[in-house]
């Protein structure tokens, strides 16, 4: 039978979702849990990847059991042998051909900033400090420019093994959370790897003045890695949902 899990953690101490030799990550650490349950190797495939240092609210992911029995109750079982950065917030039957991946729709990521010339030291465990005034207007008009279906290659980290680049961005914009506090918000049906990082990177240029919104654009249709912003920190950004 397979079953759907719904999770939230927080990656500050984890190398990504994803399973690595010697390295302590999310998805090894379920595994772990699954197999003192079950006493058999059980693999979970998520809806997407999550970068060392990355969080997420509400990642969700999908196993399969050798046997047939009600599921409703395990995430509470998983939870009491979990760390707590890691919390499983719902587990259900679903259909065999159901997918965490393949079966998502739309993901919708946010990456949290403050503007601050003195680091606040509650605001900067999960957000970006930056230190000088923004231009927020011309970052919401930048984020005009991502919506639609375009080719980001331009966003997409030189290392990746991903030949179509093409993805479908539904919504992105920049809101106020405080009065020094924001967030940005992008929804699209997949991204590249380090995508949302890099376009952050990239409005951040536009929020200091030093690219308009209208180059902004040029770059997405450069298609050229080296015209965009660096990678922002991994640290502010979380997965917020992903809907199928």
């Amino acid at each position: 039978m397979r079953v759907k899990i719904e999770i939230s953690y927080l990656g500050d101490e984890y190398s990504g979702f994803q399973i690595q030799k010697n390295k302590k990550t999310i998805q090894n650490e379920i595994e772990k849990v699954l197999f003192e349950i079950f006493n058999y190797n059980i693999s979970i495939i998520a809806s997407g990847r999550t970068d060392a240092g990355v969080s997420a609210i509400r990642q969700v992911a999908h196993f399969d059991l050798k046997e047939d029995i009600d599921v409703s109750k395990l995430y509470k079982r998983m939870n009491s042998m979990l760390p707590l950065d890691i919390r499983i917030l719902s587990s259900e039957k679903v259909m065999q051909e159901w997918h965490a991946r393949y079966s998502a729709k739309r993901k919708t990521y946010c990456y949290n900033f403050y503007v601050s010339q003195v680091l606040i030291p509650y605001y900067d465990k999960h957000s970006l400090n930056v230190g000088a005034d923004l231009n927020i207007e011309a970052m919401k008009k930048a984020c005009e420019y991502l919506i639609g279906e375009h080719d980001f290659s331009a966003f997409c980290a030189s290392n990746t093994n991903v030949v179509n680049k093409t993805r479908i961005i539904y919504d992105a914009e920049i809101k106020q959370e405080s009065e020094m506090c924001y967030s940005f918000e992008i929804t699209g049906n997949g991204f590249l790897y380090n995508m949302v990082r890099i376009v952050f990177g990239t409005l951040l240029q536009v929020g200091l003045s030093k690219i308009t919104p209208e180059e902004f654009y040029s770059i997405i249709e450069s298609k050229d890695r080296n015209k965009a912003g660096r990678t922002a920190s991994s640290k502010a950004l979380f997965l917020k949902s992903v809907c199928y």
